[in-house]
């Protein structure tokens, strides 16, 4: 007797789930250290007015220096954050594109498999994401994910550049979003089809 409620889409879709939760979570943490460098800047605040004298040195400026300290340590959270995000939010598009190719392959995969570093980074790239859009319908998402998956391309930068902006992360993001509900759309209609029965 055949399997009908095998396990592997469950714990597909908790992958795909968790790369995009994990996303959410450094967005909302990048977005908190651009606003505390904002809040820290010192171009921002009006400086108080006041010297400390210190023996056989100038006299000092305590709460510019504090601003500029503060200043300083949030630059560096918030770059650190970035790119925290941006490559997990390319993480989260490259994993939900895979795991849609691989059900539009009648593949049975129980999670999504992507390479790191040592570092723990995701070692993919936006124009390393599956282009799964000419395997779908319009109902699933095609264009939609041709139109993401193109804006997540030209967002990235050329070699050599830094760019420091959230342009990438957010399309990777949106990219990861459309994928993961064309990934349960494409699951709902192979299980309302019988195709999710073991054979």
């Amino acid at each position: 007797m055949p399997d009908i409620a095998p396990d592997w889409h469950p714990s597909l879709t908790d992958s795909v789930y968790t790369l995009g939760a994990a996303a959410r979570e450094l967005r909302t943490a990048h977005s908190h250290a651009r606003h505390a460098a904002w809040t820290a800047d010192p171009a921002r605040i009006v400086p108080v007015v006041g010297l400390l004298t210190v023996p056989d040195a100038e006299p000092v400026r305590p709460h510019d220096e504090a601003l500029w300290q503060l200043s300083d340590l949030y630059m560096v959270l918030e770059h650190h954050t970035h790119e925290l995000y941006e490559n997990t939010a390319l993480g989260y598009a490259h994993g939900a594109a895979s795991a849609v190719a691989a059900v539009l392959r009648s593949e049975r995969p129980r999670h999504v498999e992507l390479p790191r570093d040592r570092n723990g980074n995701y070692t993919v790239t936006a124009d390393g994401i599956p282009d799964v859009s000419p395997s779908l319908t319009r109902d699933a998402g095609s264009a939609e994910l041709a139109d993401l998956r193109a804006r997540v391309i030209a967002c990235e930068p050329a070699d050599g550049e830094e760019e420091f902006t959230d342009q990438l992360a957010d399309a990777a993001y949106a990219y990861g979003e459309r994928a993961e509900r064309t990934l349960q759309h494409l699951i709902r209609f192979a299980d309302a089809h019988g195709f999710l029965q073991a054979g």
